[in-house]
């Protein structure tokens, strides 16, 4: 049984108590499988509307970060070699993030990781995996899905592979789990 973190003000007997980020009491609860999972928007502090999760500000004044802040990170890793990439793939995808997440190409992180040993589907043909992580624009299944039929489209484009090939991994991220200019983003 994996163990998840959902935010509570209400404390349940025999739970272990920790510290959230911001200081706000955290419960954790055994929740099966809850490990890598978005959090509940259910369990969301006390004060942390809606309007702090876009970027608004919260009850101290504080600005939170959000969708307009966020820094989306994505890694590909293909078994291609990098002579058979095409040149200006890591800017391409950079741009094609930008547009895909709506994020501003200025926030964008992009890693190209070429010539690796890998298997897809149990086949070490040629192929990729994309790994995509931000703020607030890739919690859901809706939004995933939207987003896999575009990258689907750039990445099959451009490196030249069927759809079966490449696997997509979305990770939804807290503007806490992301250091910059010597804090995290929750406090720029």
């Amino acid at each position: 049984m994996q163990l998840g973190l959902n935010r509570k003000t209400k404390v349940l007997p025999g739970a272990g108590i920790g510290r959230g980020a911001v200081g706000e009491s955290a419960l954790l609860q055994a929740v099966p499988g809850a490990a890598g999972r978005a959090p509940d928007p259910r369990f969301r502090p006390a004060g942390a509307g809606l309007s702090g999760a876009l970027g608004g500000r919260s009850g101290s004044g504080r600005r939170r970060s959000g969708v307009r802040t966020a820094m989306p990170f994505v890694e590909l890793e293909t078994s291609l070699p990098a002579e058979r990439l095409p040149p200006g793939l890591a800017q391409g995808l950079c741009a094609a993030t930008a547009d895909i997440l709506g994020k501003p190409a200025e926030r964008v992180n992009v890693t190209v990781r070429s010539g690796l040993p890998m298997v897809v589907s149990g086949s070490a043909e040629p192929c990729a995996q994309l790994h995509v992580s931000s703020i607030g624009v890739v919690g859901s299944a809706e939004q995933n899905q939207r987003h896999s039929a575009r990258f689907f489209d750039f990445l099959t484009a451009q490196l030249g592979l069927g759809p079966e090939r490449i696997v997509i991994r979305f990770y939804p991220l807290e503007p806490w789990q992301i250091g910059k200019n010597r804090t995290v983003m929750t406090f720029l």
